[in-house]
């Protein structure tokens, strides 16, 4: 009896030391986890999945490694870390939540060689990080936004459908694979990066809504529907060619593209919102629209067009305006196709030729806002209808068709100022 009730109380005790251990082991891999310190991370590797969110927030160490973790329940947030130079997740695979990394201004080196899979990949504000890296290709990941990094590239970044991406202000990016994805739910916009940055698109089919500022190279061969606005703005690339896309739900913008000649969109037929082409001053002929029918907003467009050619436009459901400086384009012709045989539905209509190019006012998100034009019917309030000629305010050549009730408009910029708040605040662009 002795001998058993030794052996017995032995295992016992045993069994209420793993208990505990087990609880202990429980605890640490679960919650809302702050570290500070290479203890503090250590205190959690032997937690092959950590049910919870781990923030690394105000350390002060150069080296910081979050190892033997596979899998995060949560997020994983480094912020504030003035002095970390370099953090490794030798063994991190998945992170259900958000991978955020933000404003660590010395950060040289990141290292995730395991990771395939995370929610949202937030990379901010990493002047230091020269390389962007996924060694096991990244694949699953909704949305992602990397902005002002010091990387010319980012490998292994493969996810095949998306909701949403963003490009931002890293001026040493030069090139950028985003070939793997096929569709984006939401928004694709890319904006302020390297001045030569070549941005290939090859396999995206389908995009919400799409903005691409200062691009070098833009490649879109698949691009087949775009079910909001489209935007193209101070870019570097010499042609735009869209030549699969049949439909623009929202706003279609080409603006300030200096370098433009050329644009394709072989298959477009309808644009649901306004269609927008300005200052972009090597663009010397609209074209390039032969299937081009319908617009269900305003067409505004102003540049140095000497020809113009949308040969099977039947419906323009708000207004027209078309400003060049061209002596080549004939208002007088254009009137009688669009105005007078009931192409253009809205209100608006103004025609003006041998402008100077003083006198151009900006089209619709020429400023560079989001052109937010979407269905609008005009530019303003009673803007055209019936033509009259004008000169210029030089009183040499040109002509402007519109009406006459609105000739001081039209030659009033302040008047015009007051026009774009007016449709600022109605349209929100």
């Amino acid at each position: 009896m002795t001998r058993f009730s030794i052996s017995t109380a032995i295992m016992m005790l045993a069994l209420g030391v793993m208990t505990q251990a087990e609880s202990t082991s429980s605890s640490a891999c679960s919650g809302d986890f702050k570290a500070m310190t290479q203890v503090d991370l250590d205190s959690v590797k032997g937690c092959q999945v950590f049910s919870g969110t781990i923030t690394i927030d105000g350390s002060g160490a150069e080296e910081l490694a979050l190892a033997g973790v596979e899998e995060i329940s949560g997020n994983l947030v480094l912020s504030g870390n003035a002095g970390l130079r370099t953090f490794q997740a030798p063994h991190l695979a998945r992170v259900k939540g958000e991978l955020r990394i933000v404003n660590q201004t010395v950060l040289g080196k990141l290292q995730l060689p395991m990771l395939v899979e995370t929610k949202s990949l937030m990379l901010s504000v990493l002047p230091a990080l020269e390389h962007i890296d996924f060694p096991a290709h990244l694949t699953s990941v909704q949305d992602a936004h990397i902005e002002d990094t010091h990387a010319p590239s980012v490998e292994g970044f493969v996810p095949q459908h998306m909701h949403s991406f963003a490009l931002i202000s890293n001026n040493y990016m030069k090139q950028f694979d985003f070939s793997s994805v096929q569709d984006l739910s939401g928004t694709l916009h890319v904006a302020s990066n390297g001045h030569s940055l070549d941005f290939q698109a090859k396999q995206l089919v389908s995009v919400e809504a799409g903005d691409f500022r200062n691009v070098a190279q833009l490649t879109l061969p698949q691009l087949t529907r775009v079910t909001g606005d489209i935007t193209f703005h101070e870019n570097d690339f010499t042609q735009l060619q869209l030549d699969l896309v049949e439909q623009i739900k929202g706003t279609l913008t080409i603006a300030n593209n200096d370098k433009l000649t050329s644009t394709s969109f072989q298959h477009l037929v309808k644009v649901g919102g306004a269609f927008s082409v300005g200052n972009n001053t090597q663009l010397t002929s609209i074209d390039g629209f032969p299937a081009l029918n319908e617009v269900d907003g305003t067409v505004d467009m102003a540049g140095n067009f000497e020809s113009y050619s949308l040969p099977v436009l039947q419906d323009v459901r708000g207004g027209m305006r078309l400003q060049t400086t061209s002596e080549k384009i004939q208002c007088g012709e254009l009137e009688k196709k669009l105005k007078a045989d009931n192409v253009v539905k809205g209100t608006t209509w103004s025609c003006g030729s041998s402008m100077q190019e003083s006198q151009l006012q900006p089209t619709l998100g020429q400023d560079g806002s989001a052109a937010g034009m979407s269905g609008g019917t005009g530019f303003g309030n009673g803007i055209g209808g019936g033509t009259k000629g004008l000169a210029n305010e030089n009183g040499k050549g040109g002509s402007i068709h519109h009406t006459e009730e609105n000739v001081a408009l039209a030659l009033n910029p302040a008047a015009w100022a007051l026009v774009a708040t007016a449709a600022a605040v109605v349209f929100g662009f």
